[in-house]
């Protein structure tokens, strides 16, 4: 069973006047200049990252998906810029986006909460007659959901869809605290 979180995303405006129009085919110029920002990595830089970016409030029940970040392809280049610090040239980040290609990077953070935690208790319901125990959730949890962007009543296919579970810190005790999903889109099909 799905659950349709990207949608939901993008109905409240997450596709509003901040990410469209967008530029395509970047000139080497604002590669390079979307290189040196990333590299700044300072308020300006997430300054930059605001209107691409959207906070969700915490649910009265399910996963928290707390954030929600639609990329452009410039957006793309300085997020890789500020993440990738030592050893990468502007060089490096020219070829990085002729290999990539013009690109939409849906990105989403689901969060584990009260009502949707480690243990997977729906799970367990269905155990309990059996006497099997308690299961924990899945490290793929993510994709129990479908995400996507719907445009004009139609959705947009993806190029790919991939997640990382996120863990806390193991010294503490906490284990499975999330995910990372990353949908990506052929920048010419998402105007």
């Amino acid at each position: 069973m799905f659950r349709a979180i990207g949608t939901f995303f993008l109905s409240i405006g997450l596709l509003g006047s901040p990410f469209f129009p967008y530029e395509t085919e970047l000139s080497d110029i604002a590669v390079r200049e979307a290189y040196f920002l990333g590299q700044r990595n300072d308020d300006k830089m997430r300054a930059f990252f605001s209107p691409y970016t959207k906070h969700l409030p915490l649910p009265k029940k399910g996963p928290h998906v707390s954030e929600v970040r639609l990329l452009t392809p410039l957006a793309q280049i300085v997020q890789t810029s500020s993440q990738v610090r030592s050893g990468y040239s502007a060089q490096q980040a020219q070829i990085a986006y002729q290999k990539r290609g013009d690109t939409i990077l849906l990105v989403v953070h689901l969060l584990l909460t009260a009502t949707y935690g480690e243990i997977d208790a729906e799970h367990n319901a269905q155990e309990a007659a059996n006497k099997r125990g308690l299961a924990m959730r899945r490290d793929d949890f993510w994709q129990d959901f479908q995400y996507g962007i719907k445009q004009s009543n139609l959705w947009i296919e993806p190029r790919a869809i991939h997640g990382e579970a996120e863990y806390g810190d193991v010294s503490l005790g906490s284990g499975l605290v999330g995910a990372w999903v990353y949908v990506e889109y052929d920048a010419a099909n998402v105007r």
